[in-house]
């Protein structure tokens, strides 16, 4: 039994000099200090608010000029060419036009024709007017904002005025985003690729 104890103290000695920084040097005539509160971790800013995989809802386009999102918006966004002799028809045609576009982060076609319809819209100067509204796989929204518009696909870019749809491009342009959008701006026939 006394060298039970006798091991328990030497055990205790050992763990507690082990637990001292290797820089700390205690004499015997020290006091102990009591250890004040840990240093908190330095998180990088994206770390703190990390951005979600999915968005859902009302979006703005800086959400997707960021983070895991600006991955695939930017270099979409920077590599196409806008059709200069369309969008010089398109913009008188947008004047009171409402712009929804239903899209899915986690969609690749909407990937690729997102950043797409936003350079458009800048050559135009009407993206600031674009309602940004970003489904689940569900195409579906918290907020109900799909209820009554029948998106089955995305990204769904609708084009309305007074109120009433003028004509949509359903996932992928079936000449080209700024050809289909002249046609359906100038009452030209036109259905989407999805249409009956």
């Amino acid at each position: 039994m006394k060298h039970l104890k006798y091991l328990s103290l030497v055990l205790a000695i050992v763990l507690m000099s082990a637990c001292k920084s290797q820089n700390a040097v205690a004499s015997r005539s020290e006091v102990p200090q009591t250890p004040g509160p840990p240093e908190a971790a330095q998180i990088p800013t994206s770390q703190k608010n990390p951005q979600p995989d999915m968005l859902t809802g009302p979006a703005e386009r800086s959400d997707l000029q960021e983070g895991k999102f600006g991955e695939w918006f930017n270099p979409f966004y920077a590599s196409y060419r806008v059709d200069e002799s369309l969008v010089d028809e398109l913009k008188p045609l947008l004047k009171d036009v409402d712009i929804t576009l239903f899209m899915g982060t986690w969609c690749g076609d909407s990937k690729r024709e997102t950043p797409r319809i936003y350079k458009i819209f800048d050559a135009v100067d009407k993206a600031d007017d674009v309602e940004l509204i970003t489904v689940d796989r569900s195409k579906t929204t918290p907020q109900g904002l799909e209820e009554g518009k029948d998106i089955k696909r995305v990204p769904t870019l609708i084009l309305s005025k007074d109120g009433k749809e003028l004509g949509r491009i359903v996932e992928y342009p079936i000449e080209s985003l700024e050809a289909d959008m002249l046609k359906i701006l100038k009452g030209e026939p036109y259905k989407h690729a999805y249409a009956d």
